[in-house]
C-alpha cells in the first residue's frame, strides 16, 4: 500500500506475491475480507474511482495497538520469567 493507490485486484496479487516471496507458499488471499476489516479500523479507504489507499505505517500501528505477542513479551519481562 505504501507504493500508492491500488485496486482490489492489484492488492490481491501483491499480497499473494508477498506471501510467495516471504514464505515460499502459494495461497488465495481473501483481499475482500482483509480490506473490509482494515476499512472498519480506519486504516484503508477508497477514492471515488475505487482505488484503495492507507494511512501511514506509524498511524496504522497506533490504530492497531499492541499485538498479543508484544503484550506477552512485556508481561513476561515484568514478572522476570522467560
Amino acid at each position: 500500500m505504501e507504493q500508492g493507490k491500488a485496486t482490489l485486484e492489484d492488492l490481491d496479487l501483491q499480497c499473494e506475491e508477498l506471501i510467495k516471496e516471504e514464505f515460499d507458499a502459494s495461497c488465495n488471499f481473501d483481499v475482500h475480507d482483509a480490506v473490509h476489516k482494515l476499512e472498519k479500523m480506519g486504516i484503508v479507504a477508497n477514492d471515488s474511482i475505487g482505488r484503495y489507499y492507507c494511512v501511514g505505517l506509524k498511524r496504522a500501528n497506533e490504530i492497531i495497538g499492541m499485538t498479543t505477542e508484544e503484550q506477552m513479551l512485556i508481561t513476561t519481562q515484568e514478572h522476570g520469567g522467560s
